[in-house]
């Protein structure tokens, strides 16, 4: 490995030395700022990786790492998020990207970000599926119909993926909120409704025949 530049991007200063420490065994050099430096550093510097504390509303500086990116800007993204940002996450479709729960141990944190940054970047045959049009790199977060890429929230992507990795079984609203949403999660059983709409609506008509729904009972993906 060679010498990689990090900018850590927090306004909490303890979270700043947590993830410093986290990334002192790396070999990298460590640029902290606040998010309001974010747009002049990333401006200013030539980063390999921004660290960046997303809190608990991260869409805003992850649009500004977008724009970033889309003005030339090369560089990869490792996203904190609190719990209950995971609702609405998106994690950005063109830029190298992964995120960690707060909470997480240091030990994933240095983990994710080896993979981003090093060897490893070729993804694993088991981690990418392929059905039709439709390409989900497990590794990655990502999902492409055809060549374009399909913005989907961290819960989108995650109960779309279940129900493609275990085809041809109904699964009740309960069981999904059990295996996507976890066994804290206390909202009502309509919400996996609600992402259900959202995923047919982003993967396409060709697509969406696939993902049926059970009267009285739930979801199931046909192979």
């Amino acid at each position: 490995m060679h010498m990689k530049k990090v900018l850590i991007a927090s306004d909490d200063s303890h979270t700043s030395a947590w993830l410093r420490d986290a990334v002192a065994a790396l070999d990298v050099s460590v640029v902290p700022c606040s998010t309001g430096e974010l747009k002049s550093r990333l401006v200013a510097d030539s980063v390999d990786l921004l660290l960046l504390d997303g809190g608990r509303a991260p869409d805003a500086v992850i649009q500004l790492v977008e724009q970033a990116a889309s003005e030339g800007n090369d560089l990869h993204l490792m996203l904190v998020v609190e719990p209950e940002a995971l609702e609405e996450l998106r994690v950005p479709v063109h830029i190298p990207s992964d995120f960690l729960v707060r909470g997480a141990a240091s030990a994933e944190l240095v983990a994710r970000i080896r993979k981003l940054l090093w060897s490893g970047e070729e993804v694993a045959a088991q981690e990418v599926i392929r059905i039709d049009e439709l390409t989900l790199n497990l590794a990655t977060y990502q999902a492409h119909v055809g060549h374009e890429p399909v913005e989907f929230t961290y819960l989108e992507y995650a109960l779309f993926v279940f129900l493609v990795t275990h085809p041809n079984r109904v699964y009740s609203r309960e069981v999904l909120l059990r295996r996507v949403w976890g066994s804290d999660y206390y909202g009502g059983s309509r919400t996996v409704d609600v992402h259900v709409r959202r995923i047919r609506s982003k993967i396409g008509a060709e697509l969406t025949h696939r993902l049926e729904t059970v009267r009285n009972v739930g979801y199931l993906w046909k192979s």
